[in-house]
Formats: structure tokens, sequence, C-alpha cells
């Protein structure tokens, strides 16, 4: 099984309440052609590392972001949050929000300065996440704008929402230990299983399933229900792409979401047939990937 090849990994500081000089790791992917000037920062979610943006090739059928877009001309950097892959691991309790959006904000202004990384200079930063990652990036673009676009997927705070599927009590269960694992079988949620091949789905579960640092996913989860979260200050273009049978947040209500970023100067949505949580997992997974392209594009255009 084979994903894209980084060439560097960074680290990035982050300050984590009673921790000492924590980093964070983001990995570096260059364009491996007609390189366009334009970095992707890529914020994993929720039971990811970085590599939920650069999955293995299964049964001859490439699941890599990373290479779709590299191969388009895009520089690539994908991020572990801290206490996840590569990152520093600290109290997993203390790792709050407010710390991660900072950290990530100051990141990509970093970026922004010319030879960032590797003596290479961009004209263009989106910030993108997916499902708890487009809410860190969220949070860290309406605080402290940093980014030249927000690209938001599989995630949305749309008050009318559908209610959380976790049965009451499961997800404080998973949140008293200082980091909290996401059971197997409740992942399998994340797809469209007619989209799915059951070998990526196991793919998955057994080598991509990480823990989350339970502080952050705390306050990800009290985010949803903050009538002063902040969306109407973010002012950069966003995108928002929601997933068809996504249980998070249907497209159906693709443009009730639209509405709360009232401040942005540019706001598209996309609303993904047929697939689940997971995008990037999907056999129809194509269909998002290369919307986001096209929008980057037009952007930089």
């Amino acid at each position: 099984m084979q994903t894209n090849p980084e060439t560097a990994k960074l680290y990035f500081p982050v300050e984590i309440p009673a921790e000492q000089n924590m980093r964070f790791a983001a990995h570096f992917f260059p364009a491996t052609t007609n390189r366009r000037r334009v970095l992707q920062v890529l914020i994993h979610g929720n039971s990811y590392d970085h590599r939920y943006w650069n999955a293995a090739t299964v049964n001859g059928e490439d699941y890599s972001y990373i290479a779709y877009m590299a191969d388009r001309g895009y520089d690539l950097l994908a991020v572990d949050l801290p206490g996840v892959g590569e990152s520093d691991k600290p109290n997993g309790h203390a790792v709050t929000l407010n710390a991660v959006s900072s950290a990530i904000s100051a990141m990509v202004s970093s970026l922004k300065k010319p030879d960032a990384i590797q003596g290479l200079s961009f004209d263009h930063v989106a910030l993108i996440g997916h499902s708890m990652g487009a809410a860190i990036a969220i949070h860290a673009e309406a605080r402290a704008p940093s980014a030249d676009s927000l690209i938001v997927t599989a995630t949305g705070f749309f008050p009318g929402r559908p209610k959380s599927a976790w049965a009451p009590g499961a997800r404080e269960a998973l949140l008293a230990a200082p980091y909290a694992t996401v059971a197997k079988e409740s992942r399998v949620n994340f797809y469209h299983l007619p989209q799915a091949d059951p070998q990526v789905v196991f793919h998955d579960n057994e080598t991509m399933r990480c823990s989350t640092p339970s502080g952050l996913w705390a306050d990800c989860i009290s985010l949803q229900d903050d009538p002063n979260a902040g969306f109407a200050e973010v002012r950069c273009p966003v995108l928002i792409q929601l997933g068809e049978y996504d249980p998070i947040l249907p497209a159906k209500f693709i443009y009730q979401e639209r509405a709360i970023y009232r401040g942005s100067s540019a706001v598209t949505v996309h609303a993904i047939h047929d697939i689940g949580h997971s995008f990037n997992l999907h056999r129809n997974r194509h269909q998002g990937w290369e919307r986001i392209s096209d929008y980057l594009l037009g952007h930089v255009a």
C-alpha cells in the first residue's frame, strides 16, 4: 500500500497549560508538477491523524487526497494535531481548543512569509479542515485571521441540525480518560456503505484509528452550540462541503449552514452526493476533490 512521500517534517509550538515546550508536527508534500504557489494546510478530524489526507492504495484505488492534489500542482502541509500522530503528547485533558486554534493561526501566518518551507513562497494559503479539524480551522480563522481562504468539510453548526447520534453518556464516558478512542464499530458510521470498499473500512479501523485529546474534543463539542462561536467573524472566502449521508450535518442543510457565515467576503457551498462522513475514503471521493481544486484555482486567478 503506497502513500505520497513527504519531503519535510516541521514542528510548531503550541502552548498547553502546565506543559513545557510542546510542539505539533506537520508533514510537507510538494507539488509534483506545474507548481501553482498555492499551499493547502490540512487539519484532520477526530480519531485520525494526518494520514486521513494521505490514505493508502487499496484494491488498486488510490485514496490519497495529497497525491491527487500534488499531481495538480498544489503544495500541501498536513498537520498532526497536538497529542496525535508524531506530535508531542501532553495531558489530553489540558489540550484546549483555544490553545490549538491559536497555534494553527500562528503557523499559517508563518507560512505566508517568504521562503517559508524549503525556500518556497506561496501566493495563497488555504486552511482546510475535516470534521473536528474544520471546527478548529473555523475557530482559528475567526479569532486570528491568517488564511487566504477557508475550506470546511463534513461538519456544521446550523442550530437546526440533527441531534447527536451518540447514546446518552457514551461520549462522556470516553472523555473521562485523557485520550478518547472511538470504537471501531462506531467508526463504521463514518461511511455511506454503498460507496465504501469493505477493505477500506477495515484498513481505516486497523491502521488509521487514533486517540484524540479529550480536552480538545470536549471543547469542539461545546463549540457546536455556542452562540458566540464566531462564525460571523470569519472574513475570508469560505467553501463548505457537506455529504448527502453525513450524520453530522447532511447536505440538505447546506444553505442554512451557509447563512451563519455572515461576515465572509464570499461563501460557496457544495452538496456532495451519495457520500458519508469520511469523504476521502469513499469510492466517489473525487467529486469533492475536483471541486476543491476548481475552487482554489478560481480564487487564485
